[in-house]
């Protein structure tokens, strides 16, 4: 499983055309290390840049100093494809694509770099649904009609399915009830404890967790510290 870093990244959103000097920082030669493994909670104020701080470690974002980096490597020089294989993100607002839940499910084995993979059959994919309580979900409902909460849910059941080395989790549970959201939470120590993964989890909502202990570090004002550090 992969080691992740931020080695002195500094990160701008573009300033709005018009206006004079540089846009707002939102990293400032920040430096972070998470090793194999690890389970780290990341909190900060609304517009801290909290997402934007995991789309880099996923090259949706691209920082202007600095680097970032997977087991060592700067993860520019890793094809787009490959790095998303490694590091899944799942963004607070869930994507689907047209068509059912299974095939949504199924999407990542559609894909070149599963080629070679067996498909998960009908009965291991209810089962994963379950165990994230959306076991109430039909694998043939269109999974447009799907609320948030639920979108939430399969979009993580389908990051789980690709086994993944990272997962980076963006407020997973802020459409969810607190069964469910117990649930995702669950999923995401047992993946770390479990499998051996490393996670990143940002959230607002109080975090009790079960069975890791997690890092705390705080994204405030451009500067990532780890909470509570003297």
């Amino acid at each position: 499983m992969s080691h992740l870093a931020l080695a002195r990244v500094g990160f701008a959103h573009p300033k709005a055309p018009g206006t004079s000097g540089a846009g707002r920082a939102i990293l400032d030669q920040a430096d972070l290390d998470v090793p194999r493994g690890a389970f780290v909670l990341l909190t900060g104020p609304s517009g801290a840049g909290k997402s934007t701080l995991l789309r880099l470690f996923c090259r949706l974002e691209e920082p202007q100093t600095g680097q970032v980096l997977l087991d060592g490597q700067d993860v520019a020089a890793l094809a787009p494809a490959q790095l998303r294989r490694r590091v899944s993100y799942l963004q607070q607002t869930p994507t689907v694509i047209p068509g059912s839940v299974r095939a949504n499910l199924l999407l990542p084995f559609s894909f070149k770099a599963a080629h070679g993979q067996t498909p998960p059959d009908d009965t291991a994919l209810a089962t994963l649904l379950d165990s994230l309580a959306a076991g109430d979900i039909p694998l043939s409902q269109e999974a447009s009609t799907l609320s948030v909460g639920q979108r939430q849910r399969l979009c993580l059941a389908r990051a789980l399915l690709t086994r993944p080395e990272v997962l980076l989790l963006d407020e997973p549970t802020s459409a969810l009830d607190p069964e469910s959201a117990q649930a995702v939470l669950r999923a995401a120590e047992s993946f770390c404890l479990d499998q051996g993964g490393t996670v990143i989890l940002v959230s607002h909502a109080e975090f009790a967790p079960a069975r890791v202990t997690p890092a705390p570090y705080v994204l405030c004002g451009g500067t990532l510290c780890r909470a509570g550090a003297a």
